[in-house]
C-alpha cells in the first residue's frame, strides 16, 4: 500500500467515476484501474463494483475511506513538517549560558524569533564551573560563555559578543560610596565573594586585581549565586569585587558601583559552537548571532 494508490482511491470513491478520478489525480484512467487493483490485493478486499454504467463503493470500500483520508492527511503533513525543518523553518535549538550573558541572549532571541518564530530555543544558564563541564558534552548547540572557558585547541569555533569588566561594589551608605574608589580606604572592610570552586576563573581574576593593589581581602563569606552576593553587600555585610553585568541581571538598587582603574578588568564573552551544527535551525541562529555581533565569520581556535 503506497499513498497513490490510496489517493486514486480516495479520488474515485469521491467522484465515483474513473474518468474523472483520473482528471483528478492527474493520470490516465487504466492507471488508476491499476492502482486500484493493487490496492484491492493487498487488502484482500474489493472496494468498487463496477459496471459499464455505474461505480459503486462497496461495504470494505466505505469502511476504509476514513481510514485512507487520515492517512494520507497524515503522510502530507509529515512531508510539509519535514520540509520545514530541512530549511530550518521550525525546529529546535539548545542554549547554554552564564548568567552574566542574560542581557546579550535577551538581545539575540529577540532578534531571532523575529526571524524565525517556529523555532522553538531552550536555554540553560550555569555558573562558571557547570559551565566548564556543559562544554564538554554535546547536549547543547551553542554557548554563550566567556573566551577564558573554551580550551585551547578544542574543536569549538566561537565569535565575541560582548566586554563586560570587573567592578567594586560597596553598600549605598558606605561612606567611600561617594568618593572615587581608592582600595588603601577598604583594606579594613569585610569582602564577601564568589566561591572559587564555582568560579575559578573568576575568583582568580579578583584576586589579581586584589594583588595588584596590594590589597588583601578580608574574606567574611563566600557564595556559590552571583545574587547572593550582591544581596549581602546591599545589606551592609561587606564589600566585593564582581563583574558589572551582574548588576544589571540582578537587583543592585541598595549598592554603589565603583569602576577600576590603572588595572584591566575585562572579561570577553563569545557564543561558542560544534561544528558542523546539527540542523538548519541551529544554522539560522548562527546566521542571526553573526548579523548582531561579529559580520566577519566565526573563527575557529
Amino acid at each position: 500500500m503506497d499513498i497513490t494508490q490510496l489517493k486514486c482511491f480516495i479520488a474515485v470513491a469521491q467522484t465515483l467515476s474513473f474518468t474523472e478520478a483520473a482528471r483528478r489525480v492527474g493520470m490516465t484512467q487504466p492507471g488508476i484501474s491499476h492502482h486500484i487493483g493493487e490496492l484491492e490485493k493487498q487488502l484482500g478486499a474489493r472496494l468498487f463494483n463496477r459496471s459499464s454504467r455505474s461505480v459503486e463503493m462497496t461495504a470494505a470500500g466505505k469502511e476504509f475511506l476514513p481510514y485512507a483520508v487520515d492517512i494520507v492527511k497524515t503522510a502530507e503533513k509529515a512531508v510539509f513538517r519535514v520540509r520545514q525543518v530541512e530549511s530550518g523553518a521550525v525546529g529546535h535549538v539548545s542554549v547554554s549560558a552564564v548568567s552574566t550573558s542574560s542581557a546579550i541572549v535577551s538581545r539575540c532571541l529577540s532578534a531571532f524569533y523575529k526571524k524565525h518564530p517556529n523555532i522553538l530555543v531552550d536555554i540553560s544558564f550555569t555558573s562558571g564551573n557547570s559551565q566548564i563541564f556543559t562544554l564538554g558534552e554535546h547536549a547543547f548547540d551553542f554557548h554563550f560563555v566567556l573566551l577564558d572557558y573554551i580550551p585551547a585547541g578544542s574543536a569549538f569555533e566561537y565569535i565575541v559578543t560582548h566586554e563586560d569588566h570587573l567592578c567594586v561594589i560597596l553598600p549605598k551608605d558606605h561612606p567611600c560610596a561617594s568618593e572615587p574608589l581608592d582600595f588603601n580606604k577598604l583594606k579594613n572592610e569585610p569582602f564577601v565573594t564568589f566561591d572559587e570552586s564555582e568560579g575559578p576563573a573568576l575568583y582568580a581574576q579578583i584576586m589579581n586585581i586584589c594583588k595588584h593593589f596590594d590589597y588583601t581581602p578580608r574574606i567574611v563569606n563566600r557564595y556559590d549565586r552571583a545574587e547572593a552576593v550582591l544581596l549581602s553587600v546591599g545589606a551592609g555585610l561587606g564589600i566585593s569585587i564582581i563583574p558589572k553585568a551582574l548588576c544589571d541581571v540582578f537587583y543592585s538598587d541598595n549598592v554603589a558601583v565603583k569602576p577600576i582603574a590603572g588595572v584591566d578588568t575585562r572579561r570577553t564573552y563569545v557564543l561558542a559552537w560544534r561544528a558542523p551544527l546539527k540542523s538548519p535551525a541551529a544554522e539560522m541562529f548562527l546566521e542571526t548571532a553573526k548579523e548582531l555581533f561579529c559580520p566577519a565569520e566565526g573563527r575557529e581556535l
